[in-house]
């Protein structure tokens, strides 16, 4: 296997493990939903990532304090409050609008990265990509019209959500190609967790109060149903990152973001096999539109197509 195509299968690797702890995710989050409100799900997934970060540096022994060359403090501040507000963003729409429409949305994400890097680097994407972005943007369109919706407050948030955290994951792949992971990932938290506990304490709970729980289509008792939930937040939290920081070392920013996407049917297949929620069958075909402009996007790429500006 040459150069390239061991590349492609570690950002195949990389993302099926980022695409594995982001469904662990939205799953817990729908289950924590009627007893947490959205700041103490951003609460617990940050102390959880920021507990493993810090125990698996630690651990590292002699290497610690290499861990830390190259930081660049404001760079990482920046990114850990986009990623913060991008984050509550996305579970306040988890919580608050049907699933088909946030799907939908999110969708979006590569259609934002391609603004982004030609904002950024004036790079406009290739042929194969453009293609791919053209089917995307079609199929989001699609979608929309079949789903009827109304602009307002929280389709407002599902975009400010996808936008923002479309802008961290590519700054997160610049990041990756210049120092550790671990380093990225424990400082994104030792920035994010003082300022969602001085959320929780200041922000009225009635502003975000509990949803009605969701329930599995099978029965299982509460406690293990909970502990798991938390379990799978904390970990799939840490790993999410991770995973996504070593998959950009791999992929265009395009792919990256391409790639990032197809967690949105896997969350939908998830939701309807354990908690019953059914899409509707118009969206089939719009969705098929939609999945064939991610996979065109995300195509293996020319190596000198993969390089990313520290603008970015």
């Amino acid at each position: 296997m040459d150069g390239a195509g061991r590349g492609f299968s570690l950002f195949l690797g990389w993302m099926s493990t980022y695409l594995a702890a982001h469904l662990a995710i939205a799953l817990s989050i729908r289950l924590l939903s009627g007893y947490l409100t959205v700041i103490e799900i951003g609460l617990l997934r940050s102390f959880g990532s920021l507990a493993i970060a810090a125990s698996m540096i630690w651990a590292s022994g002699v290497g610690r304090a290499s861990i830390f060359a190259h930081v660049r403090l404001r760079y990482d501040i920046g990114r850990s409050v986009l990623h913060l507000a991008g984050s509550l963003a996305l579970i306040w729409s988890l919580l608050h609008l049907p699933l088909a429409l946030v799907t939908t949305i999110e969708f979006t994400g590569p259609l934002f990265a391609a603004a982004l890097v030609f904002l950024a680097l004036r790079k406009r994407p290739s042929v194969i990509p453009a293609i791919g972005l053209g089917v995307l943007a079609l199929g989001v369109a699609l979608l929309l019209v079949r789903l009827n919706a109304v602009p307002g407050r929280d389709i407002a948030i599902a975009l400010v959500a996808v936008a923002t955290l479309t802008t961290t994951n590519l700054m997160l792949a610049n990041l990756a190609r210049q120092r550790s992971i671990l380093s990225i990932v424990l400082l994104m938290h030792v920035i994010q967790f003082p300022l969602y506990v001085a959320l929780w304490l200041a922000v009225p709970e009635q502003w975000s109060p509990p949803s009605q729980p969701y329930r599995l289509t099978f029965p299982a008792p509460e406690i293990i149903v909970l502990g798991g939930a938390v379990l799978a937040l904390i970990v799939g939290g840490f790993v999410s990152q991770a995973a996504l920081g070593n998959a950009s070392r791999h992929g265009t920013p395009l792919q990256l973001c391409s790639a990032d996407t197809l967690r949105v049917p896997l969350i939908t297949l998830v939701a309807y096999l354990l908690l019953a929620e059914l899409p509707p069958l118009d969206l089939l075909l719009p969705g098929l539109c939609v999945l064939c402009g991610v996979v065109i996007a995300s195509l293996p790429q020319p190596a000198r197509a993969k390089a990313v500006d520290n603008r970015l």
